[in-house]
Parts: structure tokens; sequence; C-alpha cells
């Protein structure tokens, strides 16, 4: 079983380049980097359902915040979430794109 603490579990899930070498530092990471660039296709997936995910809540939850103000809290933290599953996955799938050119 892994003892790692709660927060680097949810890094090592969510962060698509936490498993990727610097290349600025390590000899040899760019090669690392390019045989390892299909980790990014997860990260792809686990990213666009997250924003899938929030885009059918903001739709339900859409029509409750005209009556209740308070709804609307929830509903701005979901389409932060929702920015920021668009905005990891295009640059998941940038970085596998870009590994994989030949220069």
């Amino acid at each position: 079983m892994d003892e790692r603490p709660f927060r680097q579990l949810l890094r090592l899930y969510l962060d698509p380049f936490a498993l990727f070498k610097n290349t600025a530092v390590e000899p040899g990471a760019l090669e690392y980097n390019r045989r390892h660039r299909r980790m990014l296709l997860i990260y792809l997936r686990r990213w666009a359902t997250i924003a899938v995910v929030c885009l059918a809540l903001i739709v339900r939850l859409a029509a409750l915040a005209r009556g209740q103000p308070l709804v609307w809290i929830p509903l701005a933290a979901l389409e932060v979430l929702f920015s920021s599953g668009l905005c990891m996955g295009f640059l998941s799938i940038a970085a596998y794109i870009v590994l994989g050119l030949d220069y």
C-alpha cells in the first residue's frame, strides 16, 4: 500500500507533468519525456471527464440559481473547475504533440 500523503497523491493524479523530468537540469530528460509522452493521454482523459461532469452540473444548477442566490457560489466554483479542465486538457494534448515532433 502506498503511504504517500493525500496531497502528493492528488498532485500525481491531476498534474500531467509531475512524472516528467526537467530538461534544463537532467541530461537525457528529453528522451525520457518523449518515451513516456503517452501518459499525457491519460491526463487528457481525466481532465476531459472533469470538464464534462462540471458542465453537466452547471446546466443542472443554472436552473436552481435563478431562484436561489446562494447557488451562484458553487456554480461559480464549477465554472472555474470546468475552465481548468479545458485548459489542462488542451495543455496535455499540446505537450503530447510537441514531444512527438522530431527536430
